[in-house]
């Protein structure tokens, strides 16, 4: 009789026997199924062998499987149980097996003179990398890249800021109305919107919807009141949107239009685009609510995107970030991610037809040139582009129409994106320009390609490392005429500079021309977090910040950016009194 050994051997060696011919589908089967990254077909018998033949000594791997298939009664999906948290190659990141494979490497061998592979005798013997290994095949994650960008050099161009009001509570973006020309619409994270006054100063509430958003973790939180957008017609309709974090209602579980969270666990929350309408737009008017388009869950409290904007084609654009957590992982999230999978819109830029009815749930349209939208293409339809961490806020440029976006990075590099139709922007097959790995609970940056990377991810046209920021707020290309040398460049900023302790936003301008990143000349040090921008019916910028790094600040601000002081730039100014005086520099 042959022992339990030797018919494993013969049954994992895959050589050309008939037993291997019907063990080898089995294997490879139950091995995808369970770790569908891995790069098992393209190494074959090298998943447990030295050599691509199989007739040949277990490698690390082979011999550990082959111990742990034996002692589980020869059930494969045991013994890869029993194999996942192991670390097998001595990786100094601490990688399991389970990070090898999800990775795309090789399991059980370590690059460099210092591998090891075993005999079936398991005597271990020093080795390079086994015979016949492919050249593009990866068998350990790659040294980590400490210092992956230059530092951010100061610019030629100087930069003033105006206060134009202040008294919010964690406001995150300012937001213009077509047709009301004077003002704009600061977003409160809590839940309110105020209308501003842009000659005087002057707020009056515009919409609360506090009592319909989850209860906001005053500690620190992503969920709340994100985004609003006004219709192009809004001067004649007055129909508005938000984007707002709101509790998982039970009574609302049969209208979930997307969903990664599996039917026994609970959505930390739920992403609403909601339509409203103000009976006159002209003025702080009645404000009804007339319907809600999306519900979305959200697996994780961060990582929500939450942006909207519309284009110049008259659709509506929602980012989504991929869900929460870190690298894109645990539960809501498949073993290889939301963002890099078009068929989960999370980790998207979405665009929909407000005015359309043809989506599933009638409420409406998708448009016919979506990139995802042809028979028989799996990506969901409502998808303009994907591959996205967390992409806070976006713009389209007012001159070209272009749509640009800053995308929040991990812990390493924060990237600006041109959005282009059918993109996939590489979340998490990369961060930034580099490729991304995450062993061992850690992550690390490379310039060595992560196996089954597609060829095709579009690169950023701008990004920066952690020494300069540590959360990119996406801004606007610059249209206006009172900061002067910066028509046509990428205006943005960073929430806190190089750590989340100081309240010392940074501001800085890309060259759409060379892809190089500057930082603006304030004279006056930038005092709060930098929360999100806006824009004027001049094209004029403004940015809002916060004086705390959690949601229950009440001294956020809303600012004005100028260079060159001109007959036209008129600010309000706070006397020692406290009345707002208006002076034109």
């Amino acid at each position: 009789m042959i022992n339990r050994s030797l018919k494993l051997f013969f049954g994992l060696a895959l050589v050309a026997y008939a037993t291997s011919l019907l063990a080898r589908p089995v294997f490879f089967a139950a091995w995808a199924d369970k770790y569908p990254n891995s790069n098992s077909d393209e190494i074959g018998c090298q998943l447990c062998h030295v050599n691509v033949a199989g007739n040949s000594p277990w490698n690390v791997y082979g011999w550990e499987f082959r111990n742990a298939y034996d002692a589980n009664n020869f059930d494969v999906n045991a013994a890869l149980n029993a194999l996942e948290g192991l670390s097998l190659d001595g990786d100094p990141t601490g990688a399991t097996v389970l990070d090898s494979i999800r990775a795309g490497l090789q399991p059980g061998w370590t690059e460099g003179p210092n591998n090891t592979f075993f005999h079936a005798l398991a005597a271990p013997e020093p080795g390079n990398l086994p015979p016949e290994a492919p050249a593009t095949t990866a068998y350990d994650f790659p040294a980590a890249i400490a210092d992956p960008i230059p530092s951010i050099n100061l610019g030629a161009i100087t930069l003033e800021l105006a206060e134009v009001a202040t008294g919010f509570n964690a406001p995150v973006q300012a937001v213009r109305a077509p047709g009301i020309d004077a003002s704009l619409f600061v977003v409160e994270q809590t839940g309110k919107i105020f209308r501003v006054d842009l000659a005087t100063g002057n707020k009056s509430l515009f919409l609360d919807v506090s009592a319909d958003l989850v209860d906001i973790n005053l500690g620190y939180d992503e969920r709340g009141l994100l985004g609003l957008a006004f219709h192009p017609n809004y001067q004649g309709n007055g129909l508005f949107y938000t984007y707002q974090s709101e509790p998982a209602r039970s009574e609302q579980d049969s209208l979930v239009d997307f969903s990664t969270v599996a039917p026994t666990i609970a959505p930390n929350h739920r992403s609403m685009i909601v339509e409203y309408q103000a009976s006159n737009p002209a003025s702080n008017s009645s404000i009804s609510k007339l319907d809600t388009l999306l519900i979305i869950d959200q697996p994780q409290f961060n990582h929500n995107g939450g942006d909207l904007a519309f284009g110049p084609d008259g659709y509506l654009y929602i980012s989504l970030g991929d869900g929460g957590n870190a690298d894109d992982q645990g539960p809501g999230h498949n073993a290889n991610g939301t963002g890099r999978d078009n068929t989960t819109v999370l980790g998207s830029i979405l665009r929909i037809d407000t005015s359309g009815s043809n989506s599933a749930n009638s409420k409406y349209g998708i448009p016919n040139d979506n990139p995802f939208i042809a028979d028989g293409d799996a990506g969901v339809d409502e998808i303009f582009a994907y591959g996205f961490r967390n992409p806070y806020r976006m713009s389209f440029d007012a001159g070209s129409g272009a749509l640009y976006t800053g995308d929040v990075g991990q812990n390493q590099v924060e990237e600006i994106d041109k959005v282009v139709k059918g993109g996939n922007y590489g979340w998490n097959w990369k961060e930034g320009s580099f490729y991304f790995y995450h062993p061992g609970g850690s992550n690390l940056i490379s310039n060595i390609s992560a196996p089954g990377a597609p060829s095709d991810l579009v690169e950023p046209i701008g990004e920066y490392d952690h020494g300069d920021g540590i959360s990119i707020i996406g801004g606007y290309v610059y249209r206006g005429s009172e900061i002067s040398g910066a028509e046509g460049h990428y205006i943005f900023g960073d929430f806190s500079g190089p750590n989340f302790i100081t309240s010392t936003g940074r501001l800085f301008y890309l060259n759409l021309n060379t892809n190089v990143i500057s930082e603006f000349n304030i004279p006056d040090a930038l005092a709060g977090y930098i929360t999100g921008f806006g824009q004027d019916s001049n094209n004029e910028l403004y940015i809002v910040t916060n004086d705390q790094f959690n949601p229950s600040g009440v001294e956020g601000k809303l600012w004005k950016l100028f260079s060159t002081p001109s007959e036209e730039l008129c600010v309000p100014i706070k006397t020692a009194s406290g009345a707002v005086t208006v002076i034109c520099l």
